[in-house]
């Protein structure tokens, strides 16, 4: 192997190992506001701070990082506006 496509290698390998170490930042970031969201107080104050402030959010980062960088952004606002409006629809459940 030329000295060249050793060094690419190690470096290809120090980004994996990177991205690894983010994946388990976020995941453990996901289930901490899982059970924030889950325990928070006053869950209808925290949905609708949610739903008021996620058009800025979405906008601020539409065109920013990328398309890759997009979708997985926009995936994890859905994720979160699901998971932050689910007492509403254990609300609804209950008084139906």
């Amino acid at each position: 192997m030329t000295t060249e496509i050793t060094e690419i290698l190690d470096r290809l390998h120090a980004c994996e190992s990177e991205l690894q170490m983010h994946r388990g930042y976020l995941k453990a970031a996901e289930y901490a506001l899982r059970v924030l969201t889950l325990t928070h107080p006053a869950p209808e104050r925290l949905s609708d701070t949610w739903l008021s402030l996620l058009p800025s959010i979405a906008s601020k980062h539409r065109q920013s990082d990328g398309d890759l960088f997009a979708a997985a952004f926009q995936q994890s606002l859905t994720v979160l506006t699901e998971q932050i409006g689910e007492h509403r629809q254990g609300d609804q459940a209950a008084t139906a």
